[in-house]
């Protein structure tokens, strides 16, 4: 808890500086991430399937904070702040106490809204995912760059190539907290997407009814076939870097 207070204060530091005010007054919501209409929380792993998901729940509004791949403990912090920012009301009493939350209070009522969200996420099979980064479009191009071999041995991050990038090792770390302790209430593999659909609007009573659509489809990307980009030198090198991914989820080359 003591970790999850000193990053959101380290979050607040940065969102109260004086660049960032003018973004607090115009923004309309926190996060995409979080859609508290329909009481939920959807972690975005970058190739990950995910961008329909996004575009389904996405609420409108300018946000707080407009990275589309926030973790699991970046939006607990958000939650945080935004019970701290909306706590810090004008004094209308004598004595305080009887109008001011203590800190123990607002991170309270944070923890009480984070458990109550509905949270889900997406996962991929590594090997197809490390081809996809690879074939992206956006973000840092490589394949014309460098062979796929190449691109392999250095790969190191799971956000290697994307315009966000960060140093998540793996996509189990999307949604874990610090003692890797996994922090969702439903989490699909993205070949499993259709019946995704049915478990989630069983889980949430109806509360989130998900289509199935295609968004940013990478046409010259071989992930479909992602078997044939690979020899035994390159299946391992995956295997070994994102072996947690591959232990924690189940999957197979």
């Amino acid at each position: 808890m003591d970790s999850f207070i000193s990053k959101g204060k380290n979050l607040i530091g940065h969102l109260v500086s004086g660049e960032d005010r003018p973004i607090l007054s115009e923004a309309r919501i926190l996060n995409e991430a979080i859609n508290r209409n329909k009481r939920c929380i959807f972690i975005a792993i970058p190739k990950t399937g995910t961008s329909s998901v996004r575009v389904q729940l996405r609420e409108e509004g300018k946000p707080l904070i407009p990275n589309a791949h926030l973790d699991i403990q970046q939006v607990r912090q958000v939650l945080h702040f935004e019970k701290l920012r909306t706590s810090l009301g004008r004094n209308r009493s004598f004595p305080s106490d009887s109008v001011v939350l203590s800190n123990k209070e607002i991170l309270a009522e944070a923890e009480e809204e984070f458990r109550s969200l509905f949270k889900f996420s997406a996962v991929r099979n590594p090997w197809a995912r490390a081809v996809s980064l690879y074939y992206r479009n956006e973000g840092v191009r490589l394949k014309d760059k460098m062979s796929f071999k190449e691109f392999c041995a250095k790969h190191r991050y799971a956000s290697d190539t994307c315009l966000h990038p960060t140093l998540h090792k793996n996509q189990f770390d999307w949604l874990c907290d610090d003692q890797d302790q996994l922090l969702m209430d439903y989490v699909y593999k993205t070949e499993d997407f259709e019946k995704a659909i049915g478990d989630i609007e069983e889980m949430t009573q109806g509360r989130i009814i998900l289509k199935n659509i295609r968004e940013n489809k990478n046409p010259d990307s071989k992930s479909s076939n992602y078997r044939e980009m690979y020899d035994d030198e390159t299946r391992k090198i995956i295997q070994q870097h994102f072996e947690k991914d591959i232990d924690m989820f189940k999957f197979t080359f």
